[in-house]
């Protein structure tokens, strides 16, 4: 008797500890795929895994193109698309064998404090796969610097039923940021190559839509009516008041007919990637028409003759933050005396995005003194422009870059003799101190006489998309 009961006790503790360790794998295999997104049936991976130009409408990959005929809906038909792609990134294709071969996306988004190798063990790249991607990558990014809340999308060729979609299998992957142009990482073409890395990486399908909105309320609202979002009433207020070197101001019954492009992973919006086109249709005044163009000469918005339609300058170097000192002689308020200021100061929260007034080339960026973390650009035509008492600079710029207008340089704080966080925005022409404000009414020049030729075509397909929306008959939101 007492021998039967040592068995059954025997047998029991198996069988629980069988349970415990098969809930353990089963717990591992669920905080694993936790992380890791459903795979996306309805997209194609090729299409995901191509790789878009960093905010370059002017140059669409052809093959990245959403293609629809209804311009009502507002889809363009990739035929249109600019004045001639700019080359994506190749992704290899599965080598033909004998098995079946299926192909896998997995996507995850990266956690706070994640580095790039826990990021891809979400996605099952282990190994030397993992060490490989990794070594490709720092090539170009530094992997410690990803960021909470980037993506990453994996493409597997599986062969056969049995294979498993891990590193062995993994084809390409692209990192992206929230904002600006990834990195995508290939396999190469031959059997037991390694990985390589190339700039470019926004996985989707680039659509590009027209959108005609009569005003009434406010901007956002009037924008949301017609079909669009917070997102892209923003992006259009920016365009009108910041961006445009005669700023326009709508009112209640003008009509504004836009171009605009975005990324869609399937039927979902991953971002907007900026406004091709914009047309301003006044009650009263005269009509603004501001058409997005890039070359290697640099970007901006232009008049079908290729005449600027944009400042040369940001009129503030803050999306938000009030000013709180001005131009010209002040009482210092640390000093107590009265000192002459050159520049102007905004107040904002400590970590507020500081952007490039203008399109240049970073100076220096380094700790002055009384000026705390202080950023140099140097622009065209004479002009350099002065950051001061930042948190911390932009991570991966270097002296001697190149910077566009708009670009993050660095981030609000309270360096140096300051008394509180804010920025210090000082604008000097051929070596003097002007006031900055003044600089939102210098125009930014013209397209050169070859650049007109290759922007022709482009301006022509953005105008009759504009002019187009009259041939639908029907006001979006109406």
């Amino acid at each position: 008797m007492g021998l039967r009961r040592a068995h059954y006790r025997s047998a029991i503790w198996s069988s629980l500890l069988t349970v415990a360790v098969v809930s353990a794998v089963v717990g591992a295999n669920l905080w694993s795929m936790w992380h890791a997104d459903p795979e996306p049936a309805s997209l194609d991976a090729l299409q995901r895994l191509t790789a878009l130009q960093h905010d370059n409408r002017a140059h669409l990959p052809a093959n990245a193109m959403a293609n629809a005929s209804d311009l009502e809906a507002g889809a363009l038909d990739a035929g249109t698309a600019a004045q001639g792609p700019r080359p994506a990134v190749h992704v290899t294709a599965p080598a033909a064998t004998g098995k079946k071969t299926q192909e896998m996306t997995r996507s995850c988004t990266v956690q706070p404090g994640e580095s790039l190798g826990v990021a891809l063990g979400h996605l099952f790249i282990q190994g030397a796969a993992q060490r490989q991607v990794i070594e490709a990558y720092a090539k170009l990014r530094k992997p410690e610097r990803l960021q909470a809340g980037w993506r990453l999308w994996a493409r597997f060729a599986v062969r056969g039923d049995t294979a498993l979609a891990d590193g062995s299998s993994l084809v390409a992957l692209v990192v992206a940021p929230a904002h600006g142009e990834g990195v995508t990482v290939t396999r190469g073409d031959s059997p037991g190559a390694g990985f390589a890395a190339a700039e470019g990486g926004l996985p989707g399908t680039l659509v590009r839509q027209a959108l005609r909105c009569p005003i009434s309320g406010g901007l956002e609202q009037a924008i949301r009516r017609c079909g669009g979002d917070e997102v892209l009433a923003a992006n259009l207020g920016q365009l009108l008041s910041d961006r445009l070197h005669a700023p326009v101001e709508l009112h209640p019954g003008d009509e504004v007919r836009l171009v605009y492009d975005k990324l869609m992973d399937g039927d979902q919006l991953v971002r907007h990637l900026g406004i091709a086109a914009v047309q301003v249709r006044p009650v009263v005044g005269t009509q603004t028409t501001a058409l997005h163009y890039r070359d290697s000469e640099g970007e901006g918005y232009y008049a079908a003759d290729g005449s600027s339609q944009e400042a040369m300058f940001l009129r503030q170097p803050l999306r938000s933050g009030r000013t709180t000192s001005g131009f010209g002689m002040r009482l210092h308020p640390i000093l107590h005396q009265m000192k002459a200021h050159y520049g102007v100061d905004f107040a904002a929260p400590t970590g507020t995005p500081v952007y490039a007034a203008a399109d240049g080339t970073l100076v220096s960026a380094h700790k002055a003194g009384a000026a705390g973390n202080l950023v140099r650009l140097r622009h065209g035509e004479g002009y350099t422009t002065e950051y001061m008492h930042l948190h911390r600079f932009a991570a991966g710029l270097s002296v001697g870059d190149r910077v566009e207008k708009g670009q993050v340089i660095g981030l609000v704080g309270t360096t140096g003799r300051s008394t509180g966080p804010h920025l210090h925005f000082g604008c000097k022409k051929n070596g003097k101190y002007l006031d900055p404000t003044s600089t939102g009414n210098v125009p930014q020049p013209g397209l050169s006489a070859r650049a007109r030729k290759a922007f022709a075509a482009q301006a022509g397909t953005l105008v009759e998309l504009l002019d187009g929306l009259d041939k639908g008959g029907k006001v979006a939101g109406s």
